[in-house]
């Protein structure tokens, strides 16, 4: 079929290019530790008390991360953020996966986000495996250290290989309890309650198993044992056919719309060949794009140790794809014509990139789902070496674009579509109020405190199609087409990065509470912020006059008590309090001395600067203020 056709050739030609250089890309296969890496491993093995002469003697291997002197890693558990440092343990290459304790860290801001608090390494820092051997068995540990190196400025996610082998006598071991590191490791078995053996050879610690014993020790059961999987071929076939049912899995209704574009494509065209051939070149690169992004995919979980779906834990990632269907939105609805990704009939520009982006973003919109089969595949792959991955997701790719595939084979179905006509303008709003449908569906994944944040972003991008569309055109000069579409794209990275960047520091707020008020009434100087989440001027108030830096300086000049009253909602004593200071309106700022002027305070409305506010606190505050 595809001799017979030089498009169709020509087209397949170009998606195995697109492929091929993706897969070139990938990440490289697993190596032994690299002298040019910022961290270097060192392995030693002790043993815990007297080695026995029959059964099993607790053993303790001891893996050493070095990190260069500028650079940390993330802790395990990381923190607020971070990729956590993950020791990743078998004995042999089939034995189960083996507990790992990990050293607490050092709590920081982090580097990269300073409002969120971190646990990191530096320098060299201890993993612990605990393990039992017999007299004369050997010990053959493999497996993977996966971590963040990261500087001052960057992260690099980088794995390495690791192996420990011991077949001496257990004897001539050191003992674990004569080192400088064994109260830390006996406080971790004790946090985590982990393996009998050590209690009995390290007296005190706790006999009953921890959590991170409990979970080695797990010996699943599945209803369907043939289902699971154990090597790389009935990994490949279930992958495939995980892939084909991915695309009638309910969670996947809201990138129905975008596969909808094949119609629009097909349909544009007058012309029966021209139908036909557009209706293939759609299938085929829009099969490419499903490819490309479950091989970048499969790539980024293999290198990151990440799990199926776990991008989407990240805001940033979720409300970027809610920006662009938002986008794809208002473009059907004809506020204006996007670049790269046009769904409407008729479209501008290269068809072949349109559905290629097309079939990239509906994929990605279909990551969360999982259906038969999948969850087999998942588990065993994401424990294999990454050119295993790959493969493994490149037959789950194949398997969700097979049903496009099949079309550009049998690219004759297009005649099944109906002529051009003004059902094609309606089924193009259809589409829009789709893709608005996943909006929705995006926003209700953010957590609650960006909601806002986003919606004001998504009003952004709409100002900005509107500029795009409406300011300027294809009559208008280059020069001017260029610089109106600079300017949109502008507002919507100028929203981006004032309603989403990380917030400064907060300032020490405590929430106002009547009884600490009257017990500091007099023995010392209050600040009182009347505030709502309602009240622009008040918010304005916060990043200006009332800014963290300013009320730190004034915390340390005049020993401020800084109380907020919250005017959000109706909460009782609130409103009188508001009333006795003579304001029926906020914003109001009042400042109580300490001492007999205690019930003399100094109000501030409405809006002031932090010079007025410097003046207020002097003519309040200062020595002899206050008297006649």
């Amino acid at each position: 079929m595809i001799a017979n056709h030089p498009r169709l050739r020509r087209a397949a030609l170009a998606a195995l290019l697109v492929v091929s250089a993706l897969a070139a890309l990938a990440p490289a296969p697993l190596r032994a530790q690299d002298a040019t890496e910022p961290f270097s491993t060192k392995w030693a093995l002790f043993r815990v008390g007297e080695a026995a002469r029959s059964g099993p003697t607790p053993l303790v291997a001891v893996l050493w991360l070095t990190l260069e002197e500028s650079f940390h890693a993330y802790a395990n558990p990381p923190g607020a953020t971070g990729m956590p440092t993950s020791l990743r343990l078998r004995e042999g290459e089939a034995g189960p996966p083996l507990a790992v304790l990990y050293p607490p860290g050092t709590q920081e801001p982090d580097v990269f986000e300073p409002k969120l608090t971190v646990n990191t390494y530096h320098g060299t820092v201890p993993l612990f495996v605990p393990l039992e051997l017999d007299p004369g068995e050997r010990l053959d540990l493999r497996g993977t250290l996966a971590l963040a190196a990261c500087s001052d400025k960057n992260c690099w996610p980088l794995r390495a290989e690791v192996a420990l082998t011991h077949d001496g006598p257990l004897a001539e071991l050191p003992d674990a309890q004569f080192t400088f590191w064994f109260p830390l490791y006996s406080s971790l078995t004790a946090a985590d309650q982990t393996l009998d053996p050590l209690a009995a050879a390290a007296p005190g610690l706790e006999t009953r198993p921890g959590a991170a014993a409990v979970l080695a020790r797990l010996e699943p059961r599945y209803l369907a044992p043939g289902l699971e999987v154990t090597g790389l071929g009935l990994a490949l076939v279930l992958a495939f056919l995980a892939g084909l049912v991915l695309n009638f899995m309910p969670c996947v209704l809201p990138v129905v719309s975008l596969k909808l574009s094949g119609l629009l494509a097909g349909g544009a065209e007058a012309d029966p060949d021209a139908r036909i051939r557009a209706f293939r070149e759609h299938n085929l690169y829009f099969s490419a794009g499903v490819l490309l992004y479950f091989l970048a995919l499969g790539g980024a979980l293999a290198a990151l140790g990440l799990a199926w779906g776990q991008l989407f834990q990240s805001p940033a990632v979720v409300l970027g794809l809610t920006v662009a269907v938002f986008a794809l939105a208002l473009s059907l609805f004809g506020l204006y014509s996007l670049p790269v990704v046009d769904l409407k009939a008729g479209r501008s520009g290269s068809p072949r990139a349109q559905a290629l982006f097309t079939g990239v973003l509906a994929t990605l919109l279909a990551t969360p789902c999982s259906g038969p089969f999948l969850g087999g595949v998942l588990g065993w792959v994401l424990l294999q070496r990454p050119e295993v991955v790959l493969a493994v997701f490149l037959s789950l790719g194949l398997g969700m674009a097979s049903p496009f595939l099949l079309m550009a084979a049998r690219p004759g179905l297009a005649r099944l579509l109906p002529r051009p006509g003004a059902w094609m303008r309606h089924l193009e709003r259809g589409v829009g109020f789709f893709l608005l449908g996943t909006c929705v569906y995006l926003l209700s994944i953010l957590p609650g405190d960006t909601l806002v944040p986003a919606l004001a972003l998504l009003w952004a991008v709409g100002l900005a199609a509107w500029m795009w569309g409406g300011w300027t055109g294809l009559s208008d000069p280059p020069l001017r087409r260029a610089l109106v579409r600079a300017a949109a794209l502008a507002v919507v990275a100028a929203a981006w990065f004032l309603l989403l960047a990380p917030a400064g520091p907060r300032a020490d707020w405590e929430p106002y509470d009547e009884a600490a008020f009257r017990a500091a009434l007099g023995n010392e100087p209050v600040l009182l912020d009347f505030t709502a989440d309602w009240c622009p001027n008040c918010k304005l108030l916060e990043h200006t006059a009332l800014a963290p830096e300013n009320l730190a300086r004034w915390q340390r000049r005049w020993g401020l008590r800084l109380m907020q009253v919250d005017m959000t909602r109706e909460t009782p004593g609130h409103l009188e309090l508001l009333r006795a200071l003579g304001s029926q309106s906020i914003p109001v700022v009042a400042v109580f001395p300490a001492g007999a002027d205690s019930l003399r305070p100094l109000v501030l409305r409405d809006l002031f600067t932090s010079g007025q506010m410097d003046a207020a606190l002097q003519e309040a505050l200062a020595p002899g203020a206050g008297q006649p």
